[in-house]
């Protein structure tokens, strides 16, 4: 029996292995590149959506910067779409990622647990939360400080824009019917 298998180029005298980065730091910046599309995702997205509310509404709590994003162009909302990311960045430094939905993770664990901890799940919400707001404030700060570079010009061109996207949001709000 013959073996007519030919050898693979890391089998051949004298080849160099492939080198590569260990399995281990390969997951870890998949982690990262995951976690920062979370983190782009939630924010950035709310930020650079085009559909108005779902609910048929005004924009409620967080929502109420939907109007002010989608009076810009495409190309500014990507614009301020990489400052925010940036923004996140430069905040993030050299600290560790959180996993992606490491918070939702916590939460389920609180919920299934026996006897059930109420004031754990309130407290896991609360920090929830004040990571959103920052993250929320991170992505207000950008808006104003991106239309803080816009030219008298361009600045006027987007009020007449956010101007006719509340036109149109106040349009599609029900009417209430009068006695």
């Amino acid at each position: 029996m013959t073996n007519d298998a030919s050898p693979t180029p890391e089998q051949m005298p004298g080849a160099k292995k492939p080198s590569g980065a260990p399995r281990w730091m390969r997951w870890l910046l998949l982690g990262s590149l995951a976690l920062n599309l979370a983190v782009v995702g939630v924010v950035a997205g709310g930020l650079l959506r085009h559909g108005g509310p779902e609910r048929g509404g005004p924009p409620r709590g967080r929502e109420f910067i939907t109007p002010y994003t989608q009076a810009f162009s495409q190309d500014q909302r990507r614009e301020l779409g990489r400052q925010l990311f940036s923004s996140f960045e430069r905040k993030q430094g050299d600290r560790p990622r959180p996993r992606p939905f490491a918070d939702y993770r916590s939460a389920l664990e609180l919920l299934r647990a026996e006897p059930f901890d109420s004031t754990a799940f309130a407290e896991a919400l609360s920090a929830q939360d004040a990571r959103a707001a920052e993250r929320q404030k991170m992505g207000q700060d950008v808006l104003v400080d991106y239309v803080a570079t816009l030219s008298p010009e361009a600045r006027e061109a987007y009020a007449d824009r956010l101007e006719a996207e509340l036109d149109a949001l106040a349009k599609r709000l029900p009417r209430k019917p009068r006695d």
